[in-house]
């Protein structure tokens, strides 16, 4: 491929998030999950029926909207995605693609790619389940293969290890009324999201949300499961939080981590480690890596478990 079609390939990449990321701040793509004809999203978008033809020529070019007889509906992923019951926040996601690629460029000029307290929201809540009926069925599929775990949460305590929005631990919350849990996140903006989402769910008064760095925790009573978020912990930070972590769990407590993504040398996965490894945080490690961290922290009985969703660990205090 010469560099001419090189530039022309990343070009349409980079036309195609823009495109996506304006229609959907400005209401298309929900407004499009329902079928219109063009002169109702001329006037749902108040602009000249012949610019939004266009629009929605892009759209449908892109595979993100769908036209029949005359009328337009978001596409059958994209409308899966924009769903109440959808497990994921579609919107955060999009807003990640854009801030990686502006890292990417952070990177290479200066070395570094700090984030702002929003940012650190938008990175959060895009890796975070929305819950959701969705997000429910995930975490169900999840623990099928581990059910000494959901059986130990059930009527047990779970402390999470940079809980970032409670994505996790409020779903789980949700579907266990038994369980209490005890969250650390670092950064106080999205402890504050997170907070705001337990007490719209109802379940504010059995997660004990801190703001503080994971450390630094001293607990009061013992867990019985805890879930570390391994791959937003720095290199200079991680033994110290696994030892915090097993002084927190009862003896035979049970500690899960998870490969975020296998390694890869592909493209897309070379320049999130560029941006990992700015921060020095550990990127992509093979769950085997992670299996031996928490063995050298003084846990056993490491059992790795391969589902759809990845590879995770499950590993005994």
């Amino acid at each position: 491929m010469s560099i001419d079609d090189q530039l022309a390939e990343w070009g349409r990449g980079a036309q195609a998030l823009a495109l996506f990321h304006a229609t959907f701040a400005q209401g298309w793509i929900k407004f499009l999950a329902e079928p219109q004809d063009l002169a109702a999203v001329a006037k749902f978008a108040d602009q000249d029926p012949d610019r939004v033809r266009d629009v929605l020529a892009a759209l449908i070019a892109n595979g993100l909207v769908v036209a029949d007889a005359g009328r337009y509906r978001v596409a059958p992923g994209v409308a899966e995605a924009i769903a109440d019951e959808a497990p994921i926040d579609l919107g955060a996601k999009i807003e990640n693609a854009r801030l990686v690629a502006r890292q990417v460029e952070d990177v290479v000029r200066t070395g570094a790619a700090p984030l702002t307290a929003e940012e650190a929201v938008v990175v959060a809540r895009s890796f975070a389940f929305k819950p959701s009926p969705g997000a429910r069925a995930v975490v169900t599929m999840l623990f099928e293969p581990m059910p000494e775990m959901w059986e130990a949460m059930r009527e047990g305590r779970l402390l999470d290890v940079g809980s970032g929005v409670g994505g996790f631990v409020l779903t789980a919350a949700t579907m266990l009324p038994g369980m209490r849990a005890t969250t650390l996140e670092l950064v106080p903006e999205v402890a504050a999201v997170a907070a705001d989402r337990a007490k719209a769910l109802g379940v504010d008064d059995r997660i004990d949300i801190r703001c503080m760095d994971a450390r630094d925790f001293v607990a009061k009573v013992s867990y019985d499961v805890a879930f570390w978020a391994q791959p937003f912990f720095p290199a200079q930070a991680r033994a110290a939080t696994l030892a915090m972590i097993k002084r927190s769990l009862r003896p035979g407590g049970l500690l899960l981590v998870q490969e975020l993504e296998p390694p890869s040398e592909g493209p897309g996965s070379t320049m999130r480690r560029m941006i990992a490894q700015s921060r020095g945080v550990p990127f992509a490690r093979p769950i085997e890596e992670l299996v031996a961290e928490c063995v050298e922290a003084g846990f056993t009985d490491a059992r790795i478990i391969t589902a759809d969703f990845g590879r995770v660990a499950l590993l005994k205090a």
